[in-house]
């Protein structure tokens, strides 16, 4: 057999999907994301990976694999693989793709370490967000996900070319389940508010079906907590591979997630490569449920209402719109915010509103001494009397609900809210990191007055004002009994005794870091 597939990270954690599957001398990755456990053991804040190292520092702690020719040769650090070319698992490889079911950087994060040349197979949705993501971005971490900055080696470091001699590379795209690419998309997607030129390069249709070296690849959408989430399944030699990505049976897409558990069974799968985030959960609670919650604490709020959820949860954004829309409220959004919406309707994403348009959205008027140029080019786009500044809302509280979160808190010192209902709508702490996080949160409802809603802290009872974006124990137990694959291979899970129970209906692979399966 010549079938390998090998879990270079998403083994025994929470998130990093690597997972490498040859065929002969065909390659291809599934998903290529950052493990931020493992960065966290490492780095914070304010310690991240040397810039002026490329991705030595990754390697370094056995975060990245040891594939040479993966990898940006503008971020190779001269004698790197010298260095690592005794490593037990260093080998050369060349990939033909890089599969991404997601826009969520435990998924897409670590795709700015890889050549710019190895394509990027994923959904239009999916990839018009990683490129918003990307043009809003910021930070000490690198996210170039979309388009590249081109590193020179200079004074014994890597360092960034002079933006008037050196344009942004971009990535190769691929879009998988489309014929054309709309026209809206394409323009987006070769914008930049930026001094540097971006080198464009087209968006690529591969229609329903696409051919990756001598792989066929076909791409289902999934309910997710992330607009544009999809599945996979890649013909082999030996059949058929499924991979789930991330998913879930309790959003408004449901639907679309059991209509790929049809299909793929009817591929008569090899094997399954599974998510496995929550199968404690028995009963989750639904979108339905969160926004009938919400809704029945908006319409009863006296003030100042703020609702806290998980960037880019756009299911969420578009529950309060509608909340706002029933409460006579207008939604106040973030600049990144408005600019994923634009993204959205770009690529033509349903039942996404023109952020610009819709009588019931506001954009916060944020005090900066200097905006960033997508900022800047986003406020000229901007009808004035669509924004909000923190004076307006500080006159007439009751007219609004505040689509604000952690990084958003310094409005408070300026708006001077008197109490207020507080809805956080997002996700328990799940590391003492967030858990200290989540305390700051409590700490700024505390001293502000504003009644809580929701749970902060590591509780996972159900609240009733969050909806987890993965499937639970039932749904997973639904989708390996319709699927039927001859092998179960569980990822991006820690919860390894709950897949013993289908060791009678299929054999369960349990994947080591770094270790070639051969099926």
């Amino acid at each position: 057999m010549s079938l390998k597939i090998t879990f270079y990270d998403g083994v025994g954690c929470i998130g990093g999907n690597k997972i490498l599957l040859e065929d002969e001398e065909n390659a291809i990755f599934l998903d290529f994301g950052t493990n931020f456990k493992a960065e966290g053991m490492f780095f914070d804040e304010f310690l991240g990976p040397r810039s002026g190292f490329g991705f030595y520092d990754l390697l370094a702690l056995d975060i990245l694999p040891p594939l040479e020719g993966l990898y940006r040769t503008d971020l190779e650090y001269p004698g790197v693989w010298k260095r690592y070319s005794s490593h037990p698992r260093y080998r050369k490889t060349e990939v033909q793709g890089i599969l991404l079911s997601h826009a969520h950087y435990d998924h897409c994060g670590h795709l700015s370490y890889v050549r710019e040349d190895v394509p990027v197979i994923t959904s239009l949705t999916a990839a018009v967000i990683c490129k918003a993501l990307q043009d809003t971005g910021g930070g000490n971490r690198l996210q170039e996900i979309c388009y590249i900055n081109p590193r020179e080696y200079k004074d014994g470091l890597l360092q960034t070319g002079h933006y008037k001699s050196t344009a942004f590379k971009q990535r190769r795209y691929k879009i998988l389940g489309k014929d054309f690419i709309p026209e809206s998309a394409c323009t987006f997607w070769e914008n930049y508010d930026h001094s540097r030129k971006l080198e464009c390069r087209k968006l690529e249709a591969e229609g329903s079906e696409a051919k990756i070296g001598d792989f066929t690849v076909k791409i289902w959408p999934v309910d997710h907590s992330i607009p544009g989430a999809s599945a996979f399944g890649v013909k082999t030699s030996e059949g058929w591979i499924i991979y789930t990505g991330d998913l879930r049976l309790h959003g408004k897409n449901a639907a679309l997630t059991r209509r790929f558990f049809e299909e793929a069974a009817k591929l008569e799968p090899v094997a399954l490569i599974c998510e496995g985030t929550h199968p404690g959960t028995k009963k989750p609670v639904t979108e339905e449920e969160v926004a009938a919650n919400c809704f029945d604490v908006v319409s009863k709020a006296g003030g100042l209402v703020v609702s806290d959820f998980g960037p880019r949860n756009v299911e969420r954004l578009l529950s309060f719109l509608e909340i706002a829309g029933k409460t006579g409220r207008q939604l106040v959004l973030t600049a990144k915010d408005v600019y994923l919406l634009e993204a959205l309707k770009a690529a033509e994403e349903d039942g996404v509103p023109d952020p610009h348009a819709d009588g019931r959205i506001r954009m916060y008027v944020k005090p900066k001494s200097r905006m960033d140029k997508w900022e800047a080019a986003l406020f000229e786009r901007m009808p004035i009397d669509k924004t909000v500044t923190a004076e307006d809302i500080k006159k007439d509280p009751r007219s609004y609900i505040l689509c604000f979160s952690y990084y958003d808190f310094h409005a408070f010192l300026d708006i001077q809210p008197e109490g207020g209902t507080y809805i956080y709508s997002s996700s328990e702490a799940f590391d003492e990191e967030m858990l200290i996080d989540h305390q700051r949160v409590r700490n700024w409802i505390d001293y502000f007055g504003f009644e809580l809603y929701g749970t902060l802290g590591r509780d996972r009872e159900r609240s009733g004002f969050h909806a987890s974006g993965h499937i639970h124990g039932p749904g997973i137990e639904e989708m390996v009994e319709t699927i039927k694959p001859k092998v179960l291979i569980p990822v991006h899970t820690e919860e390894r005794e709950f897949f013993e129970r289908f060791m009678g209906f299929c054999k369960v692979l349990w994947p080591e870091k770094g270790k070639c399966n051969i099926l």
